[in-house]
């Protein structure tokens, strides 16, 4: 079986912080971990319940899907998911104004 030449067989990266990260060479798990959904070792769920902690249920809701998409935009929809984002952002804003 050939080494990996970047993750040198292991599979797991070592950042120059001290972050582990598994090596893009493994097959990514798109149901518990879509590459889209991780930055610099931060997972989107990780951020957006940070965020969303201290707000009621809809505002959090509508918070926590604006940045999902935010999120992710590059990577996965591009332009339509910023109008998503916006769509939720717009919801929030008419919420919070009451």
């Amino acid at each position: 079986m050939p080494i990996c030449k970047k993750c040198g067989g292991d599979h797991h990266i070592i950042l120059p912080d001290g972050r582990v990260e598994l090596c893009e060479c493994i097959a990514p798990d798109p149901v518990n971990s879509p590459p889209y959904y991780t930055k610099n070792g931060v997972e989107c769920i990780d951020a957006v319940r940070a965020a969303v902690v201290d707000l009621n249920g809809f505002e959090g809701h509508l918070t926590g899907s604006a940045l999902q998409y935010l999120w992710r935009w590059q990577e996965k929809n591009g332009i339509e998911d910023l109008y998503k984002a916006k769509w939720f952002l717009d919801r929030l804003i008419a919420e919070a104004d009451g």
